[in-house]
């Protein structure tokens, strides 16, 4: 319904307070006087919005066959919970333990203090509790840090209900895929309890704190010891204190190419070259023999590289090696080359190769019985920071080819 002066009435109303006619009052004014005599100066605009029912006794029915009732949704004014609009005690109570058992425990259990009694139809088969949903924790890479080609750094935010689920541990689990192009193959590495293994500072040589985590702020990991030009896929699961664990959160990520320091590439290939230039001893055969043995397959493609950049008018790389070591030597040095991926071995053929050096925070923590005083996740932040010391992890990245501007 609309009220409001009409078209005829507007010159004589705009200088006169402004008349306000409340639905209610309008419904009594209409059972005192009738339904054709109305309140001078005002215009109703009716549009069909169900109709009552039968039983209404403030609607005028026009004669007929009866029709079936329709809702009519007059006007919501103010929101308030159900149970708030109920006056009679019993139906209040039971109303509010039936809002908080649909809000809290899924309609299956009721809330006693700041968990929830699930019935006896809202266990699983292994026995645990199930009316309270356990909330699936978001596991990401971080944005401030980019993996490098032996570590990542991974977060996600902890948060719990107020009512229902106490989250008490969080499982990691590290998975390694074992064949490039199909990732439902894998090997499954290692799994550790956050609660256990990491913040306590039991078993955790590489996997540990990024930061000192706060109740605003995610909690970050960094997952070293990994392998160059690897598929790995990292599960998160929350633990409450039932034992439940939630659905898993799983992130899939291949590490960078092994980095390499193109500086020290050349000077290798100029000392190999001194070594091999002229007549060569058999110490200089071992001396050489031994260094090219302790490269690796990435810096050795970069010795190579600069090696026939330079030097190939004198004897290319790898004929030199067979020359001057022997097959059986050059054989076990340029097998090396091969251990690397074509992509890989592809980026190390770039003319220019950069080297960035960077420093990750990272917390150490000393051995930490947490299951003797129990964990409170608002508190943790100040737990750490008497358990834990802040230290510095470098980290080697690359960059290939030259630099471009955005």
């Amino acid at each position: 319904m609309h009220c409001g002066n009409s078209p005829s009435d507007e010159s004589e109303e705009r200088d006169k307070e402004p008349r306000t006619l409340t639905y209610p009052a309008y419904i009594a004014s209409l059972l005192d006087s009738g339904a054709k005599r109305m309140a001078a100066g005002v215009r109703m605009d009716c549009s069909s919005q169900g109709q009552c029912p039968v039983s209404c006794h403030l609607c005028h029915m026009s004669p007929g066959p009866p029709r079936p009732a329709e809702p009519v949704l007059l006007q919501v004014t103010k929101a308030s919970p159900i149970y708030e609009l109920v006056n009679n005690n019993e139906t209040y109570q039971a109303l509010q333990e039936a809002m908080m058992s649909m809000l809290w425990c899924s309609g299956k259990g009721d809330v006693i203090d700041d968990w929830c009694r699930c019935d006896s139809s809202s266990f699983g088969t292994d026995g645990l509790p199930t009316c309270a949903p356990l909330p699936q924790p978001m596991l990401k890479l971080s944005h401030l840090y980019e993996p490098s080609s032996s570590l990542v750094i991974v977060e996600w935010n902890h948060a719990e209900p107020p009512i229902g689920v106490r989250i008490v541990d969080y499982l990691i689990s590290q998975e390694k895929v074992t064949e490039r192009t199909d990732h439902t193959k894998v090997e499954t590495e290692t799994m550790l309890s956050f609660v256990d293994d990491i913040l306590s500072g039991a078993r955790s040589p590489c996997v540990m704190l990024g930061d000192i985590p706060d109740p605003f702020t995610s909690i970050a990991m960094i997952i070293r010891c990994l392998e160059p030009d690897t598929t790995y896929m990292f599960r998160l699961w929350a633990v409450d204190n039932t034992g439940r664990r939630s659905s898993p959160s799983e992130v899939t990520i291949k590490t960078p190419c092994p980095a390499v320091d193109d500086v020290k590439a050349q000077e290798i290939a100029d000392k190999i070259y001194n070594l091999f230039n002229g007549y060569t001893s058999g110490k200089e055969q071992q001396t050489a023999y031994n260094t090219l043995m302790d490269l690796g397959s990435p810096t050795l493609h970069r010795v190579l590289y600069h090696y026939n950049q330079r030097y190939e008018s004198f004897g290319e790389f790898t004929w030199r090696c067979e020359d001057e070591l022997g097959p059986r030597k050059a054989g076990l040095i340029l097998s090396q080359l091969n251990d690397l991926s074509g992509w890989c071995r592809g980026l190390l053929q770039e003319p220019k190769i950069g080297l960035r050096r960077a420093s990750l925070k990272y917390l150490s923590c000393r051995y930490t019985d947490t299951k003797a005083f129990g964990l409170n996740w608002v508190d943790l932040g100040q737990d750490l920071r008497k358990a834990c010391d802040e230290q510095m992890l470098p980290v080697m990245y690359n960059d290939y080819g030259e630099p471009r501007e955005l």
